[in-house]
């Protein structure tokens, strides 16, 4: 979601950039309304695409280094079992979504009481056709404006003939050319993304360039520029502050009056167009392709589970963390550096929250991630190797098939086969491939303790994970 956020408002605002400096003081209005538009979706689409291009380079990982924490001092005692699994809430995040649903719901709230507000005008008002338009005629004193297919007048001033032409064609070519949809969808964006200010700029952009088309039409139809810039001067003092509607946008009349008199030639229209549509080109290239190294190298990540003030199943002295941090550097000790490439996440005694693991692992886009522990039951007697994959794993039937695969291959007659289940711990649903967490035997039994608190027993074990790997 982070990344979305990042990449979606980078190209919004680029894009916005290009738009105030090329685009919004030439005469070529149209293109304009649809650029902005593109600009919104386009920013809105271009961070989930991702297109990947072969490319010859050499892989290189950064190894992951984290502030090494000390170890904490925990009390010893004979038969004290700490269990402490992955899953575990983020309560901050919890809060933040909790927010953004209360405050989304309210804009909602607000935006469609704001649509209702003027659409049920039309329900107490008369309602006429006039020059192929719908015409709601309302008993308050306002000037002319249009929202979705109706031209919302006064009453008397239409009875009376007191609206000029020029105003009632203005308003025509927003019906006709429906921007109010532009305004909806804008709307839309900033109620979802309300916290991003970004849409604020792109709203008064949008409706900047349909009142210049509307002038445009007005011009066209008219013929007459100095009849229509002294109409609206003559308009300044009346304030007409009506949310979503398209109507005369009086703040904006400086800006208004100058386009009318611009001009931009076709050779120029020409290129800024092209100069814009190169950079939606740019934008899309920067984002959504991603060079894919040349390398039949496979790169597995060690993830040795708990650290630091984490300890995991705890016996006396004897600790889950220490004993899998153990084992995972006599992995990457034990690997030839030939065929495979591992990548330890914890190689000292460090705490690494859930989602930093999670972060790294699907930064190195590894084949494989394999997260060791070691089990602890209240049943003494239980014993052996088992294994978890997350159904929530788009990768679930390959981490499934590994998991078996690692449980044949670490059992011996020391450690009893186990078996595989399911379980939504956070590492293995949110890695982006294959994960699998393997419980190395039973600290709480005694035989399996021996074992794997011994030299031996760790050597065997890593090279037994070494030999899975290279199958």
């Amino acid at each position: 979601m982070t990344t979305f956020l990042i990449k979606s408002t980078i190209s919004l605002c680029i894009l916005l950039l290009a738009y105030h400096l090329l685009l919004e003081k030439e005469k070529m209005f149209r293109f304009n309304r649809y650029f902005l538009l593109v600009s919104l979706v386009f920013s809105m689409v271009v961070p989930f695409l991702s297109f990947e291009i072969q490319q010859d380079i050499p892989i290189v990982y950064n190894k992951i280094t984290f502030p090494k924490t000390a170890a904490a001092t925990f009390p010893i005692e004979a038969e004290d079992i700490n269990i402490n699994k992955e899953d575990q809430i983020n309560y901050w995040l919890f809060l933040l979504w909790i927010t953004y649903i209360g405050i989304t719901l309210i804009l909602s709230y607000r935006f469609i009481q704001n649509i209702y507000t003027i659409t049920s005008k039309a329900k107490i008002s008369k309602i006429i056709v006039h020059q192929n338009t719908r015409i709601v005629l309302l008993s308050e004193k306002t000037l002319p404006y249009s929202f979705w297919d109706s031209i919302y007048l006064n009453h008397n001033d239409f009875e009376n003939g007191l609206i000029e032409q020029e105003l009632f064609t203005h308003e025509i070519a927003h019906v006709k050319q429906k921007h109010t949809l532009d305004v909806i969808f804008i709307e839309i964006l900033k109620t979802l993304f309300w916290f991003n200010p970004v849409f604020i700029f792109y709203k008064k952009a949008i409706q900047l360039n349909h009142e210049f088309l509307a002038d445009e039409n007005v011009i066209s139809a008219h013929n007459n520029i100095y009849l229509y810039q002294n109409l609206l001067l003559n308009k300044l003092n009346i304030s007409q502050p009506i949310y979503l509607t398209s109507n005369l946008n009086f703040l904006s009349t400086k800006k208004r009056l100058t386009m009318m008199t611009k001009t931009t030639s076709k050779t120029k229209t020409l290129i800024i167009q092209s100069l814009a549509a190169l950079g939606l080109l740019t934008i899309f290239l920067l984002f959504a392709f991603k060079p894919l190294p040349l390398s039949n190298k496979k790169t597995i990540v060690i993830d040795a589970g708990h650290g630091g003030k984490d300890i995991g199943a705890q016996i006396g002295a004897e600790q889950e963390k220490k004993i899998v941090e153990n084992i995972a550097n006599k992995i990457s000790l034990l690997n030839g550096k030939d065929e495979i490439e591992i990548i330890l996440l914890r190689k000292d005694d460090s705490f690494i929250e859930l989602s930093e693991r999670v972060s790294e692992i699907n930064k190195i886009k590894p084949d494989l991630v394999i997260s060791l522990h070691v089990n602890s039951s209240q049943d003494l007697n239980e014993n052996g190797v088992n294994a978890f994959v997350s159904k929530q794993n788009v990768f679930y039937e390959k981490s499934k098939e590994s998991a078996k695969d690692l449980v044949d291959k670490i059992s011996n007659e020391k450690l009893a086969k186990g078996e595989v289940k399911d379980a939504n711990y956070f590492v293995l649903k949110n890695s982006k491939c294959p994960a699998l967490l393997v419980e190395i035997g039973y600290l709480t039994n005694e035989n399996n303790r021996t074992y794997l608190i011994s030299e031996n027993g760790q050597n065997e074990i890593a090279n037994k994970i070494v030999e899975f790997i290279k199958m």
